[in-house]
């Protein structure tokens, strides 16, 4: 797991300290999918942005992604460990922990057994796995797993979006807004909050778009059928 990077470190102000597991995503590995429902987000995710931009980082991704598919087991249970332990840490400096299993991945079983083994941490996590957040909807989830889901035209069209809006859960989306500018206050006539003025999804109010900057590969032109633009 990770433990800092510029987003999740302004979760420590609101008593947070995040872990976030980062896969080599999509088919990055060369060997598994690890992103089965990714749509126009594939070309630019964040793999491109922050530290996923060197060689070794990136190599870093790939060996872990070997690890969680040929010693699943294995895996696991050196999760369990480090969370754990973690949440020891995050206690003695009085602070809490919040795990987000995939980071730059979208395997909805492994967040979900990580949560059952351990309910005393909070975890959360995006997905564009629809059924995984009907789940959610559906209070069939562990209760301390917190799910966003994520918009994409492609797989996650925004008539998917509308009915679960409806019984609570948010949805991110990512605008053509530039660092510091401010996003729209609505899109397609739901309140938009700042999704980037932390990372602690399970705090949002419910029933918002979670807007996000477009960062990384997505600022550019790959990123134009996946970054929305911004519009009342």
């Amino acid at each position: 797991f990770t433990y800092e990077n510029a987003k999740t470190v302004k979760g420590e102000s609101l008593g947070y300290i995040t872990a976030i597991r980062y896969l080599a995503p999509s088919r990055e590995s060369g060997q598994w999918n690890v992103c089965p429902n990714a749509g126009h987000c594939a070309s630019v995710c964040l793999y491109t942005a922050g530290r996923g931009v060197f060689a070794s980082t990136q190599a870093a991704r790939i060996k872990k992604t070997v690890w969680r598919m040929t010693d699943k087991a294995g895996h696991f249970a050196a999760a369990r460990a480090e969370i754990a332990l973690a949440e020891k840490r995050a206690s003695l400096a009085g602070m809490r922990l919040a795990v987000r299993v995939n980071g730059t991945s979208d395997l909805p079983g492994d967040a979900v057994t990580l949560a059952k083994a351990l309910p005393s941490v909070q975890f959360y996590d995006y997905t564009k796995i629809i059924s995984h957040a009907r789940a959610f909807v559906e209070g069939r989830l562990p209760p301390n797993l917190h799910v966003t889901l994520s918009y994409d035209s492609a797989t996650v069209p925004w008539n998917v979006c509308q009915p679960l809006l409806s019984h609570g859960v948010n949805v991110a989306v990512a605008f053509a807004v530039r660092k510091g500018e401010p996003l729209p206050e609505y899109w397609r006539g739901v309140p938009v909050i700042d999704g980037d003025e932390h990372d602690l999804r399970f705090l949002d109010r419910k029933g918002v778009v979670v807007g996000l900057r477009a960062k990384g590969a997505a600022r550019g032109a790959a990123g134009r059928r996946f970054v929305q633009a911004v519009e009342s």
